[in-house]
C-alpha cells in the first residue's frame, strides 16, 4: 500500500492498516474477499517462495501430511500470490505450496493480488498470529522487517500481534541465535521457551546448553536456571586483560564467560608459552 506525502497522511496511513490488522480473523475475512474473484491456475514453476520468511524451515511431518491430503483430495484452498517481475512471490499458504510441489502436481489454483512489500508483511503477522501453532520464527522475522523497512515501533507491532511490547522483544531476540539453532527451532526441535532462555548468552554459551537440553531432556524452567547461572559468571575487565597479555607475552586474549581464548603474534611465542606450562606439570 502506497502511503501519501506528508506527516498528516502517513499517520492515517498507518493507523488504517493498523486497524484493519490487528482484528482477529483478519486473513480469512481477506481471503473470503478473494473468494468472490476469479482464481488463476499458475504453474508452481513460476511462483516462489515469500522473500521475507523464505528462511523459516517448514518440519517435514507438516509437509508430508499436507502432500497426502493434496495427492488424494487435490487443493482445497488457493494460494494467494503477487506479482513479482516474470515470476509470483507466495503470501499466504507455505504449506500448502511444498505440499503439491512434494505431491508432483504441475499447477495450482492462486488468487493474484496486487499488493506492495508492507501489506504483505501485515498479510504474514496477522496469519502468523492467528494460526494455532504459529511459528515464532517467522512472527520475528516479519516485526524485524516492518521495523527495518517501514519504521514500524515496538508499540505498534506489539497492538498488531495482540502481545506486549516485552513480548514483542524477546521474539525478536531469537533472532541473534546461530542460524541451526534457529532451523532446531523452525522445526519443533527446540521450544520457544528454551530458545528465550538462552537468547542473550554467547554463542559457546548456546552451544553447550542446548546440547544439555537434548542430552538430558531439560524442562524451560531447568535452562532457565542455567542461563542465570552463566550470566553471572563474572568477566576479565581490559585491565585484567592486559595483565593476562603480558604475563603470558600473548598478543590478545579474548574473554567469554566459560573459556579464554589467547592468540600470540607468532608460532615463536605460542610455542615457548607452552613449553613453558609443559615445565611446569
Amino acid at each position: 500500500m502506497t502511503r501519501k506525502s506528508g506527516k498528516r497522511f502517513v499517520k492515517e496511513s498507518l493507523s488504517d492498516l493498523v486497524r484493519k490488522f490487528s482484528k482477529n480473523d483478519v486473513i480469512a475475512e481477506i481471503e473470503k474477499e478473494y473468494q468472490s474473484q476469479t482464481g488463476r491456475i499458475l504453474p508452481l514453476s513460476v511462483i516462489d517462495d515469500n522473500a521475507f520468511v523464505k528462511r523459516v524451515r517448514l518440519p517435514e511431518e507438516a509437509i508430508s501430511q499436507v502432500s497426502k491430503s493434496i495427492a488424494e483430495k487435490g487443493l482445497w484452498n488457493p494460494l494467494v500470490v503477487r506479482p513479482s517481475g516474470g515470476h509470483y512471490e507466495l503470501i499466504l499458504g507455505r504449506k500448502r505450496f511444498y505440499g503439491a510441489k512434494r505431491s508432483g502436481i504441475a499447477s495450482v489454483n492462486c488468487v493474484v493480488v496486487d499488493v506492495g512489500d508492507e501489506e504483505t508483511l501485515l498479510m504474514l503477522l496477522a496469519d502468523t498470529r492467528d494460526q494455532r501453532n504459529g511459528n515464532v520464527v517467522e512472527m520475528a522475522l516479519v516485526y524485524q522487517a516492518l521495523i527495518q523497512k517501514f519504521d514500524y515501533s515496538p508499540q505498534t507491532l506489539a497492538n498488531l500481534s495482540h502481545q506486549s511490547r516485552s513480548q514483542v522483544a524477546n521474539t525478536m531476540r531469537i533472532l541473534k541465535l546461530p542460524d541451526h539453532i534457529i532451523t532446531d527451532l523452525c522445526l519443533g526441535k527446540l521450544s520457544y521457551g528454551h530458545a528465550k532462555a538462552i537468547a542473550s548468552l554467547s554463542d559457546e554459551e548456546i552451544e553447550g546448553i542446548c546440547k544439555l537440553i537434548h542430552r538430558e531432556k531439560l524442562s524451560v524452567r531447568d535452562t532457565e536456571i542455567l542461563a542465570k547461572q552463566y550470566s553471572k559468571i563474572p568477566q576479565i575487565q581490559e585491565s585484567e586483560a592486559d595483565d593476562i597479555k603480558k604475563a603470558l607475552g600473548a598478543d590478545s586474549v579474548v574473554s567469554r564467560r566459560t573459556s579464554i581464548s589467547i592468540s600470540f603474534a607468532n608460532a615463536e611465542r605460542k610455542n615457548a608459552f607452552v613449553k613453558s606450562l609443559l615445565k611446569k606439570k
